[in-house]
């Protein structure tokens, strides 16, 4: 089996590991993308492709996809699938950019700030953030609309029983390419190892049509985040300094180390160019790290941490985020 070069430039990696304690565990997508696995660790990868994020490993009862598009000269998450099956039926549920979510070919009216359901999942926007709740498997799924989600899988998940780009769940950050199944992609042929080979096992391309990212030399993330461009270097250290200057954030810092989003904030800094004014870099990794530390019992309070910042009112991001997201249904969103 011939396999392109491309697939070796797969990832512009800078891994490192968390130690993760807790009831709820999570794996946070961001950026272009960041991820960090249920077991801690940390990676980045590049191309247009969909993925499995994470799924069910034994009874397939939920697998989530992501599919990741381009976004200025990275990538960064653009739609999500949602597979659920409950006694033998099952059902799928599309969330785009803008929180449009499609069920059976049409769009899903909903009004903010009140449960819904669609297919037997109880899900909620708050004006930010849309949250998806499988409750009887233990999984919940928060999305921010434009480039960030978070899964989190409670206790009653089996250790070491999920796939996907989120890793297996068994504590291990070391050993996440070691999983119970894949979807046939021939990881031997590739002579891939480690975050490599786990993300090339994961990824939906049966028609040929993911695109990488061309050769990209070693990202110095805290020296040099933008290469030999000196002014967005500083644009990018003085904007993505404000996350590590945050006392709100700092609070969870001891349970999830704030400088690794700082450093997945200067690269993204320099290669997303969405949202640059309704919800910019550092807000938008503000948004993936606390809700991260929200799912591990870090009470990092939203309106602070936001005011710090100043990040745009909530309003005016949610507004951003529809102006180029996929349009609402009647052109009315979150109403009857």
């Amino acid at each position: 089996m011939m396999v392109s070069s491309q697939l070796f430039v797969l990832l512009i990696v800078l891994t490192s590991t968390l130690t993760i304690d807790a009831a709820r565990k999570a794996c946070n997508i961001f950026g272009d993308p960041n991820v960090i696995t249920f077991d801690g660790l940390k990676y980045k990868f590049g191309g247009e492709c969909t993925y499995v994020l994470s799924m069910d490993c034994v009874d397939m009862s939920w697998i989530v996809y992501g599919e990741f598009s381009e976004c200025g000269t990275g990538t960064c998450l653009e739609q999500i699938s949602l597979f659920h099956t409950k006694n033998g039926a099952r059902d799928s549920i599309l969330i785009g950019r803008g929180w449009v979510i499609n069920h059976d070919g049409k769009k899903i009216a909903y009004k903010q700030n009140e449960v819904f359901q669609i297919a037997n999942i109880d899900m909620m926007f708050d004006g930010l953030y849309l949250t998806v709740t499988l409750a009887e498997e233990g999984v919940m799924l928060t999305y921010d609309g434009a480039m960030g989600l978070l899964i989190t899988i409670d206790d009653t998940v089996q250790a070491g029983k999920t796939c996907g780009l989120c890793g297996n769940n068994d504590d291990l950050p070391e050993n996440e390419e070691s999983q119970l199944r894949d979807i046939g992609n021939d990881v031997r042929a590739t002579g891939l190892y480690g975050v490599e080979a786990l993300v090339f096992r994961w990824k939906v391309d049966r028609g040929n049509y993911c695109q990488y990212p061309e050769d990209i030399a070693h990202v110095d993330a805290r020296r040099l985040p933008c290469g030999n461009d000196f002014r967005k270097n500083e644009a990018a250290r003085a904007a993505c300094q404000e996350l590590v200057d945050n006392q709100e954030l700092f609070k969870c810092h001891s349970t999830l180390d704030l400088n690794i989003f700082y450093e997945a904030c200067l690269v993204d800094y320099c290669y997303i160019e969405l949202l640059e004014e309704g919800y910019p870099i550092p807000c938008s990794t503000g948004s993936a790290y606390t809700k991260h530390c929200q799912s591990l019992g870090i009470p990092v309070r939203d309106e602070v941490w936001r005011s710090e910042m100043s990040c745009p009112d909530p309003a005016t991001t949610q507004q951003a985020i529809l102006s180029f997201g996929v349009e609402q249904p009647n052109n009315s969103p979150f109403s009857e």
